[in-house]
């Protein structure tokens, strides 16, 4: 059998060090969450080798990023002064559209966002002629193509590219408190110590990570998207008190079934087919409830900072949709840009891959039980 994670701690900081070259972590507070993490992994989670080999990559990918954070700064110490101004913000329950609207407005060039090989390789972004050179961006091509090798159906439902925007759930896992780990996995150890955490330090650490990778344009607007930004939205406008949120909303009945399928995908890189699917539904239902009601208390603060885009117009009509955003938020669409946008929109990347299919009773949930949690949501969204 594979040795315990929780006794290759040591082994994972070195190893991710003679990966990188570097020997800087930062400060020591993201033990903590390391320590528990890893004890979760050993006692909570049936791993298969492949699994075992996956928990190990995932937490070794983890330090490796804070070293290339840590040296960034060291580097260029300056940019943890540098203001990042009116932000736009995507988030909503997962599976409403955020990924769909994120990768949509990319495609104006006033925007920047976090790539995915730059979340794992946090560093000055190099010119995008060069990425393609850049051993980082070549290791992330490798990564993601081993990845959908192993769980090629994950394509389906959430196709990541290594050149394209990504979520900010990738940074914000450097300070290992983060709900990444719980939704992926079925560490309930963890679950208990991380819902008792503040994400504070991890929303601080992830705002420099952004002053970073965004250092050669620091004045270029930031898109950002998480849809866990919506269960912590004090921790949002603490580091962007200016921050032009948009909260995509669908009903949960769709929604929460469809995160469910494919939290079980990521799961199975884990346990196989020992993951189970009924201990998803009762763990994500009561999240994302939970966060809609955070978020909801925010908006009452802060309501000229909110905009609401509903799935269905979001289909039906994906450029007005962008259009009544770039409205409220007083933005300006560049000719250019919209063609950009038309053409993202004719080539329907979002369902290159086929059709996403799950059942909702395969999650320990009934739809029943779903329109009760969410009576009043869907009432103000006018599901049915």
């Amino acid at each position: 059998m594979p040795a315990r994670l929780q006794d290759l701690e040591d082994e994972l900081h070195r190893a991710a060090m003679k990966a990188t070259g570097l020997e800087d972590f930062g400060e020591p507070d993201y033990r903590a969450g390391l320590r528990v993490l890893l004890q979760a992994f050993d006692t909570d989670t049936q791993l298969t080798e492949v699994g075992w080999q996956f928990a190990y990559g995932s937490v070794l990918g983890t330090l490796t990023a804070r070293l290339h954070t840590q040296k960034g700064w060291s580097e260029h110490p300056q940019l943890r002064a540098v203001p990042i101004e009116r932000p736009l913000v995507i988030t909503g329950i997962p599976r409403t559209g955020t990924t769909a609207l994120h990768k949509l407005l990319s495609m104006d060039p006033q925007f920047q966002g976090l790539e995915h090989w730059l979340t794992e390789t946090p560093m000055v972004r190099p010119p995008p002629a060069q990425w393609e050179t850049h051993p980082a961006y070549r290791a992330s091509v490798s990564n993601l193509d081993a990845y959908f090798t192993l769980m090629p159906q994950m394509r389906k439902a959430h196709d990541m590219v290594a050149g394209e925007v990504d979520e900010c759930l990738e940074i914000l896992r450097q300070s290992f408190v983060s709900n990444r780990f719980g939704a992926g996995a079925h560490i309930p150890t963890y679950d208990s110590w991380f819902f008792g955490q503040s994400e504070q330090g991890s929303y601080r650490r992830y705002v420099d990570v952004l002053r970073l990778v965004g250092a050669a344009e620091p004045r270029k607007r930031w898109l950002l998207k998480n849809p866990g930004h919506l269960a912590q939205m004090h921790c949002l406008f603490e580091v962007f008190p200016d921050a032009c949120v948009i909260v995509t909303h669908r009903d949960p009945l769709k929604s929460i079934p469809s995160l469910c399928s494919t939290l079980h995908m990521a799961r199975r890189m884990f346990e196989g087919d020992a993951a189970r699917t009924d201990l998803i539904g009762p763990r994500e239902r009561r999240y994302w409830r939970e966060a809609v009601d955070t978020a909801q208390e925010a908006r009452r603060r802060r309501p000229s900072q909110f905009f609401d885009v509903d799935h269905r117009r979001f289909v039906a009509d994906p450029l007005g949709t962008v259009h009544d955003i770039y409205e409220f938020f007083g933005l300006q669409l560049p000719a250019a840009a919209r063609e950009r946008m038309r053409a993202w929109i004719a080539a329907d990347p979002t369902s290159r891959h086929g059709k996403h299919d799950y059942n909702l009773e395969d999650f320990g949930m009934t739809a029943a039980g779903l329109c009760e949690e969410f009576a009043d949501y869907r009432a103000e969204f006018e599901f049915k």
